[in-house]
């Protein structure tokens, strides 16, 4: 059995954003102490690929990513957890593409490392928010997509047991292989690289694809996306007052005058 765990470059949580103009923005980069960094939900991504090796006979759980060269870095952070192997994707041709066509991108990098059965992603990328690239990497594979997954039951050959996290409550699925996976964190608590396995993911030598390699054609105009304006909202405005009184009753009875007066009540 070999998964895929689909992992991405985002600007740290704590990154200060700033906007120039009417589009360009910013985040602090690694010379101002913060640097980019694994999506926060691809760590469980990464995690749950390698306790399929662990816990269910994957023999090669391979890292993927898919962006700017410097994207390198979280595949040698998924190397140093415990994947087997990474794949990236870069090529300038494929900048700015949205998430229909980076799903196009993903699925023929999927078809071209061959014989996978289980492709794991993140519930979501922190930058764009927007959650869709799974199922749209499911219906480009052709795959069983499965969102929202907190708990890997069963795995065969074949077949795989899940369990869903549903508004509602818990679902559990069965379904044949292959499928896309989408992991809420529920589903385990990810591990800290260890100091051998950074020593030998520094050291590894890890593939790059390009637009050719993939034989994947976003030449058309109408596969890019750009943000025409980019704007922080309004400051809200408001006053605070305080109400005084030499005990509760009176500041209950003050706090309601106000609020009658306000025609809040």
């Amino acid at each position: 059995m070999k998964a895929v765990v689909c992992v991405k470059q985002t600007p740290s949580t704590t990154a200060t954003f700033t906007v120039s103009g009417d589009s360009e923005v910013s985040w602090e980069d690694a010379g101002s102490g913060k640097p980019n960094v694994v999506n926060p939900w691809d760590e469980y991504t990464v995690e749950e690929g390698i306790r399929l090796k662990e816990n269910h006979g994957a023999t090669d759980v391979v890292a993927l990513t898919f962006g700017a060269e410097s994207s390198i870095d979280v595949l040698r952070t998924s190397l140093a957890m415990g994947c087997t192997s990474a794949v990236q994707v870069t090529d300038s041709a494929l900048d700015g593409l949205g998430n229909l066509d980076s799903a196009k991108v993903l699925a023929a990098a999927i078809d071209k490392i061959g014989d996978v059965n289980i492709v794991i992603c993140g519930k979501q990328a922190i930058d764009g928010d927007s959650g869709v690239t799974p199922v749209m990497l499911a219906k480009t594979l052709g795959w069983t997509p499965l969102t929202f997954v907190s708990a890997i039951k069963e795995v065969s050959d074949d077949s795989i047991t899940v369990e869903r996290t549903i508004e509602s409550g818990k679902q559990e699925v069965s379904t044949s292989m292959p499928v896309v996976i989408s992991v809420v964190n529920e589903i385990n608590e990810p591990r800290y690289p260890s100091f051998m396995g950074i020593r030998k993911a520094n050291k590894a030598q890890v593939p790059v694809w390009t637009a050719g390699d993939l034989d994947v054609d976003v030449s058309a105009d109408n596969t890019k996306v750009s943000w025409s304006k980019v704007y922080a909202p309004p400051a809200r405005e408001g006053e605070v007052e305080m109400i005084e009184g030499d005990d509760a009753a009176e500041l209950a009875e003050a706090l309601v005058d106000k609020l009658l007066e306000e025609k809040v009540l």
